[in-house]
């Protein structure tokens, strides 16, 4: 459930009006979509998931429609529509073992892995980042990671009328440290991670 939590607050959605929850990814998310979080509502729920893509926005979607799902997630301390407001919800926030879980959902649909150059030839220093506007979620995060010590940087843009707030783990030993802890389950970052791990650069 924590990490369906992290699905949701990542690329998901509670409809404003009628008891459907929608998670939107690229196409390259189906995999996941199918193998993973459909799994995870099927354990959790016994629900099957309905998937729809559009070629033309370059999308995958999965969705479910249930009034007891929706006052599950409700409960927890999720809302309807917009999640400018939306909090971590406290059980995740005080309990170690299910904040990893909450962080695996929440890489794995609203996370990067990004590699750089520095002053190489070659792209080998890994970056992971998870950005999103300013929110008591996107503040409850920088707890979470704390807790769990995890050594992270913190950037605030404020271009735009919505402060971002950009998390960033960086260098070989943190990120390891993250695929070891988190375990990702989006089969397209851990390929990519596999990849750097094993010839010590990424190349697309």
């Amino acid at each position: 459930m924590a990490e369906l939590c992290g699905i949701i607050l990542g690329d998901g959605h509670l409809h404003k009006t009628c008891n459907k929850i929608t998670i939107t990814g690229s196409l390259d998310d189906e995999s996941y979509h199918i193998r993973r979080v459909s799994l995870l509502f099927k354990n959790n729920f016994n629900v099957k998931p309905i998937f729809f893509k559009q070629e033309k926005k370059g999308a995958h979607y999965i969705s479910v429609e249930s009034k007891k799902i929706m006052e599950y997630f409700i409960k927890l301390g999720l809302i309807r529509g917009s999640k400018t407001n939306v909090s971590i919800p406290q059980i995740i926030e005080e309990n170690n073992t299910l904040a990893v879980h909450f962080l695996r959902g929440l890489f794995d649909t609203d996370g990067c892995l990004k590699f750089s150059k520095q002053t190489r030839k070659l792209s080998y220093y890994p970056r992971i980042r998870i950005i999103g506007k300013e929110s008591p979620m996107t503040k409850d995060l920088g707890s979470i990671l704390t807790k769990l010590n995890f050594d992270y940087g913190l950037c605030i843009d404020k271009r735009t009328k919505n402060k971002i707030l950009i998390y960033e783990i960086s260098g070989k030993k943190n990120v390891q440290k993250w695929f070891n802890t988190i375990r990702p389950n989006n089969y397209t970052k851990v390929k990519k991670y596999e990849s750097w791990l094993k010839d010590g650069f990424y190349k697309k």
